[in-house]
């Protein structure tokens, strides 16, 4: 069940060392939903995420979680708060197990209670995962590594999961598994946070979306509503107007 925005971040300012990338941007996140953040590659939305997650310092602005200000708070803090961030490129341990990948998501004093069911629930959610738990991270297919990057991140016990390029250099079947997946997680109240280049998609599965580029906010609306808007279509799907 939907209900007021756990995620609140207004004209946010960011960047890589003196290289500023995000320029003033604000965008909310309603419990429950999913939130979508479209646009090509180098609009931001990698930066936008790692900056909401703590990995990089939010240069102003303001982030706030569940209401409470983050804006200056370390990774640490927001995971145990309930904030994971599931990164572009995966990131597996490569050479520890599945199981022991998925352990390490179950870390933090936030997530060590209630580790075992969960590690269960990760099996039934991902039965390619519980068939190869035993094998080298390392040695899984992109997509396979994708759906343990996810599992990893939801070990945390988050209570909302940003998800950052999830199908990047994926193959057609296993991006489609990708989204299949944020539809079951959503079905089961996870807040998610999308950022994806495949827009079609994207905005399909999005309860909200903005349209970035170029570090700033230039369309936001619902994804229904973006997907059919003759500026979104031509712009980034190809298809002229009237189309």
């Amino acid at each position: 069940m939907t209900g007021a925005n756990l995620l609140e971040v207004e004209s946010l300012v960011g960047g890589h060392g003196a290289v500023r990338i995000l320029h003033g941007i604000s965008i909310r996140a309603r419990t429950g939903q999913v939130t979508t953040l479209v646009g090509a590659n180098g609009a931001g939305k990698t930066t936008l995420m790692r900056t909401l997650a703590g990995v990089l310092p939010a240069q102003g602005g303001v982030v706030r979680f569940d209401g409470r200000g983050v804006t200056n708070a370390g990774t640490a803090v927001r995971v145990a708060l309930g904030l994971a961030l599931v990164p572009e490129g995966r990131l597996v341990f490569p050479t520890l197990t599945v199981e022991e990948n998925l352990r390490l998501g179950a870390i933090t004093p936030r997530a060590r209670s209630g580790a075992r069911p969960r590690m269960e629930r990760m099996w039934t959610l991902f039965p390619r995962l519980a068939e190869r738990r035993t094998q080298a991270a390392g040695s899984l297919s992109g997509g396979e590594q994708q759906m343990l990057a996810i599992a990893r991140g939801l070990m945390s016990e988050p209570r909302m999961l940003l998800l950052d390029e999830p199908t990047l250099g994926l193959a057609p079947a296993m991006a489609a598994l990708v989204f299949e997946t944020i539809r079951t997680l959503r079905a089961g109240g996870m807040t998610i946070l999308l950022a994806e280049q495949d827009l079609h998609r994207a905005l399909a599965v999005a309860d909200a979306a903005y349209v970035v580029e170029n570090g700033r906010v230039v369309l936001d609306g619902t994804g229904a509503a973006l997907l059919a808007d003759p500026r979104v279509r031509e712009a980034y799907l190809g298809i002229a107007a009237g189309g």
